[in-house]
């Protein structure tokens, strides 16, 4: 009976460390059991990612545990040979990451990835590996499973793909998971599928979760105890209610802090003047946009006859699950893509039917921050050069002026100075959307579509960009349209929400008044999904409305 008390995970006095420099986890100590969810919050850089790569021996170059031990079922994993290993991987303990455009093979199917893994550690016949694959793609939330086995990563949203390396990750039964992030950037209603399908795995099989996140609500929903890391050291680890209610901490403390909704204030000019008599910076009617595909077989309604009104110094959060519109919507009002139909007057100028070199002169008024700045930033450039060429490009500024610019847009969006001689891949993903905010800032815009600013920031930072985005809009009267899937930042950000589906906005109004008294089943069903930490633990995951509403 002794191995069945046993711990399933064991981490003793681990420390790892990249050469000779200072240890990236210093003597980290803790024990995961069967059928329970350990969650563990920190910062960029803390080293948590890099544990869950130590468990399965698979540490990046350089890397090096200097000293402790990681066990799974009592059993040393450096000890074991390397056939043992390979089956430990995918097999027993199994890795769910994030950007899963990386993590998937650019020139095979999907389905045929999947299948590789059931494959490798569950021999099976062709028709069993599909109908298995299959079956998994539907659990973890995958519309039209069948056709998307036959998919390849680049036909996939973010989040489509996110789920197919969830689904890879369950494949092949595992005893324990080791999810490193791995709801960021998915919509609320398929995070919290993706987290009750963990949840009821752990529980019903019997299986250990290591859950590393950003988003303190999801801690409070789903773990039953919580780790907190701070510079590679494990400095509390305690059951949820317990922390949630008495952090030991001062670190821990200001996580909390920084978690909790701040709602956004109205009324910043001291205009009490009826919204409606107020003159809009952005008033948009009946926008449209469409696409052809299928060879021309089908037309999708991206955009569906959408219309609101933008004031000086608003925010608004566009909301609704992926393929909703929210980002063709944002790219529309920009004119990255040509609308079909309908207006877009900014500041009085009807600026859908301007020419491109009529629109130029009007572009450093309306930026963006894109939600992939892996993908937006050049990846030859410098953060210095990437920062400086809006400035370049609007003829603002030279030589030092220009470099002391850099300077106080790297500042304003809290990034270490010494990021400025770095090129994209040396950054995080918090800091490269970091730098996408300050290129938006350059040109000192009047409007500015943020496409998942919060997305993948750490707590704390997530909290200084919603203080910056507020500051800006009472110093300079900054006006933002906020399309996001984190409900949690949108009562500390937007005066008023929009609701999307299918490509049409079908709730709008006040921020409180929409979390308070929703009107449409679809706005219900997002808002059920909302994980805040204020909300009271009852040692179960939330109820929610796991259907689609189709």
């Amino acid at each position: 009976m002794a191995p069945e008390r046993s711990p399933l995970l064991e981490v003793e006095d681990l420390t790892i460390a990249f050469g000779d420099g200072a240890p990236v986890l210093d003597g980290l100590n803790f024990a995961l059991n069967r059928n329970e969810i350990v969650g563990l919050v920190g910062e960029t850089g803390a080293g948590k990612s890099i544990l869950t790569r130590a468990i399965i021996d698979l540490l990046p170059k350089g890397g090096a545990i200097t000293a402790g031990d990681i066990r799974v079922e009592g059993q040393s994993v450096g000890k074991l040979p390397e056939a043992r290993k390979r089956a430990l991987r995918g097999g027993e303990v199994a890795l769910i990451g994030t950007n899963a455009k990386l993590l998937l093979d650019p020139v095979a199917t999907v389905g045929s990835q999947v299948g590789r893994v059931l494959k490798a550690h569950r021999p099976a016949s062709r028709t069993e590996i599909r109908s298995r694959v299959i079956d998994v793609f539907r659990q973890v939330g995958i519309v039209n499973p069948e056709a998307r086995y036959e998919a390849f990563p680049h036909e996939l949203s973010g989040g489509m793909a996110q789920r197919v390396v969830i689904a890879m990750a369950l494949i092949a039964e595992p005893k324990l998971i080791l999810a490193d992030d791995a709801t960021l950037g998915l919509d609320a209603t398929i995070q919290a599928q993706v987290l009750d399908l963990l949840v009821s795995k752990g529980r019903e099989l019997g299986l250990g979760v290591l859950l590393i996140t950003h988003d303190l609500g999801i801690i409070s929903h789903y773990c039953d105890r919580v780790g907190i890391i701070q510079g590679g050291r494990l400095i509390e680890l305690k059951p949820v209610d317990q922390f949630l209610d008495k952090p030991e901490t001062e670190y821990s403390r200001l996580l909390l802090d920084a978690a909790k909704v701040r709602p956004a204030p109205r009324d910043q000019s001291g205009d009490d003047a009826p919204a409606a008599s107020i003159q809009p910076l952005l008033d948009v009617k009946e926008l449209r946009k469409t696409f052809v595909v299928d060879g021309g077989q089908a037309v999708v309604r991206a955009v569906d006859g959408i219309s609101f009104r933008l004031c000086k110094g608003e925010t608004l959060a566009l909301v609704g699950e992926s393929g909703s519109g929210k980002t063709t919507a944002g790219q529309c009002l920009l004119k990255l893509l040509q609308a079909d139909s309908g207006s877009v007057m900014f500041d009085g100028t009807e600026i859908l039917g301007l020419r491109e070199h009529e629109f130029r002169r009007m572009r450093r008024r309306l930026q963006v921050v894109f939600q992939e700045p892996y993908v937006a930033l050049n990846p030859r450039w410098q953060v210095v050069d990437l920062i400086s060429e809006p400035l370049a490009l609007t003829g603002q500024r030279g030589g030092a002026e220009r470099a002391a610019e850099v300077t106080r847009l790297i500042d304003l969006v809290h990034l270490p100075r010494r990021v400025a001689g770095l090129y994209p891949h040396q950054l995080t993903a918090g800091e490269q959307k970091r730098v996408g905010i300050a290129r938006a800032l350059a040109t000192g815009p009047d409007f500015v579509v943020f496409d998942e600013p919060t997305t993948a920031l750490d707590i704390r930072v997530r909290a200084q960009i919603i203080d910056l985005v507020r500051e800006l809009q009472a110093r300079m009267g900054l006006s933002a349209l906020f399309i996001t899937h984190d409900l949690n930042s949108v009562r500390s950000l937007a005066h008023n929400v929009a609701v999307m589906r299918h490509g049409k906005i079908v709730e709008h109004g006040e921020t409180e008044q929409i979390f308070a008294r929703p009107k449409e089943a679809y706005t219900r069903m997002l808002l059920a999904a909302e994980l805040p930490i204020e909300a009271n633990r009852s040692g179960k995951a939330p109820k929610t409305e796991l259907e689609f509403v189709r």
